[in-house]
């Protein structure tokens, strides 16, 4: 469905209670590490984000609200950000558990509450792959901005390119219905908007993706685990196959906001 408001694509119906497709084996690659090949070029990813966060902001805090394996928390701590991580488990991601410089809190999905500290004064609240998975995305962006963010790092899965026409409902960023919203350049401006934020700085990148629409597509059609594990979005054959991603680039869409 299409929302009259701000333009971007919905699933529906949304199921009432959507933890059951969290718990599944799809779900779960979102916080497992991988392969160390797929783990060391995508910390290499990472770093170039957080020099883009250096190049537009002035903030030395960041709240890392769906931290998943806690890979950009430990890129921007490196880079020397004062870091906090959020998700919904009650313990930290093993990479940054014993970090003493990055903290963890838990984060309520539903009504958007932190169960711990947050960031000491003006942070950036960095979303990444996360807006698209809320029920309601502008009431998420405002409750952060109460809770004091003063900027917004949101990177979604870009449903206008060129991957996603080719592959049609087999795109691996589909993904129903964790996936709620289905963003393309106008909506997400829209969605902003409504939120009281000004875009700074936006753009385009390239997720690998590719590969791990067939992994989906041989899983969801009862294929053996044999034949779909190596294709599985943090495999090594999914890192080795980053380059043709090339092909059929800008499957995602970055923002840098800040509230009016």
């Amino acid at each position: 469905m299409r929302c009259s408001s701000c333009g971007a694509l919905r699933t529906g119906p949304t199921p009432d209670d959507l933890r059951p497709y969290y718990a599944s084996e799809l779900a779960a690659t979102m916080t497992q590490p991988g392969s160390r090949l797929f783990g060391a070029l995508r910390m290499q990813r990472l770093r170039f984000e957080v020099r883009r966060l250096q190049r537009h902001l002035d903030e030395h805090a960041l709240l890392d609200i769906g931290c998943g394996t806690g890979d950009f928390a430990l890129a921007a701590h490196r880079r020397g950000f004062d870091v906090v991580a959020a998700d919904g488990g009650a313990a930290p991601p093993a990479d940054i558990a014993t970090l003493p410089g990055v903290r963890y809190v838990r984060f309520d999905f539903e009504s958007f509450a932190l169960s711990g500290p947050r960031p000491s004064g003006p942070h950036v609240a960095v979303l990444r792959h996360v807006l698209e998975h809320v029920r309601d995305p502008v009431r998420l962006l405002n409750r952060l901005s109460e809770q004091g963010a003063t900027a917004f790092y949101i990177l979604v899965p870009n449903a206008a390119s060129r991957e996603r026409r080719l592959l049609g409902r087999h795109w691996y960023s589909w993904d129903p219905p964790r996936h709620l919203w289905h963003f393309d350049e106008e909506s997400l401006r829209r969605v902003c908007q409504r939120a009281g934020l000004i875009q700074i700085a936006r753009g385009m990148a390239t997720a690998p993706t590719l590969v791990p629409s067939l992994y989906s597509y041989l899983r969801l059609r009862g294929w053996p685990a044999a034949a779909y594990e190596p294709f599985g979005p943090n495999s090594w054959f999914t890192a080795l196959s980053a380059p043709l991603n090339l092909a059929l680039r800008h499957n995602a869409l970055w923002c840098i906001a800040r509230a009016r």
